[in-house]
């Protein structure tokens, strides 16, 4: 499916449940019940020259599907997302190995071998915190919708 911009308002001039939002896609407007945003969405404002006024929509890039007079939004990713968990990846092990390090020396390691705990970790850390950061953003739910 291609990616499309869509505008969400409220149909102020509904008159029941069937037709509450308006979901406008290059002009042309969908009627649905409820909409449901999987991802991301902005604000947008177009100037309405019929009413002499501007209109506000709730906005997002995506695809969608209509079941049963819902609209379902799927909205594509951040492409930032994962360049963004890498560097928190890399930032957290430079400051987790800094520690380790600091920790290792002030119990008593020599220089040299904290500095060798300190790669070590450095080494196989990140991945794991990378794969534990990508099930978190993927599968885990908690204080999420």
């Amino acid at each position: 499916m291609k990616t499309k911009t869509f505008q969400i308002r409220f149909n102020t001039n509904s008159t029941c449940d069937d037709d509450r939002w308006r979901v406008i896609e290059n002009g042309q407007e969908h009627l649905v019940s409820d909409i449901f945003i999987n991802g991301h969405t902005y604000t947008t404002k177009d100037w309405v020259e019929e009413l002499n006024e501007y209109k506000w929509h709730i906005s997002c890039e995506g695809t969608y599907e209509i079941k049963n007079n819902v609209a379902y939004i799927k909205t594509v990713k951040e492409e930032s997302v994962v360049a963004r968990h890498i560097l928190k990846t890399i930032t957290y092990r430079i400051l987790g190995t800094m520690t380790t390090v600091l920790v290792a020396y002030v119990l008593g390691a020599s220089v040299e071998l904290s500095s060798l705990i300190g790669v070590g970790e450095l080494m196989l850390k990140p991945v794991i915190y990378f794969f534990h950061e990508r099930v978190w953003y993927n599968f885990i739910k908690v204080g999420r919708r």
